[in-house]
């Protein structure tokens, strides 16, 4: 393989990268919040009741970046931390009522990312599981 071809490789998860997070910035831009933020939120209404190393893991973040992000989403009132009652030292993230009514009104109305992502979801199934594959295989090269 050509170093011109493999050029083209790195760029075009580059562009698909680039495209996605302009996508998120506007969406993010839209509620005064910042990508990470909005992220977090989709994150945590994914799955409510998780600790901050979950969502830290799932943002692909350190637990001190998560932190300050949680701490300025609850500041906001998008957030709540709430202790469970079975374990008094862990916290748990939910979603707030201003958190889940941002995360309506992109589901069903304001996002351009969700909006493009359904048309994604329109290609055949098979074409969208070979996409997936194809990924995991690369990941795991790039991982080794």
């Amino acid at each position: 393989m050509n170093s011109a071809f493999k050029n083209k490789i790195l760029n075009s998860f580059a562009d698909i990268n680039k495209a996605i997070y302009a996508l998120a910035k506007s969406d993010a831009e839209h509620y005064g919040l910042t990508v990470v933020q909005l992220k977090a939120i989709y994150q945590i209404s994914a799955q409510p009741n998780s600790g901050l190393a979950d969502l830290a893991e799932q943002l692909k973040l350190t637990n001190s970046t998560v932190s300050g992000v949680v701490d300025r989403l609850v500041q906001h009132e998008y957030v709540e931390r709430r202790t469970p009652p079975e374990d008094r030292r862990a916290i748990t993230l939910n979603l707030a009522p201003k958190g889940e009514q941002i995360l309506e009104q992109m589901l069903n109305h304001d996002s351009l990312l969700v909006e493009r992502l359904r048309e994604i979801n329109q290609l055949p199934e098979t074409d969208l599981q070979l996409l997936l594959e194809l990924h995991q295989k690369i990941l795991t090269i790039l991982s080794k």
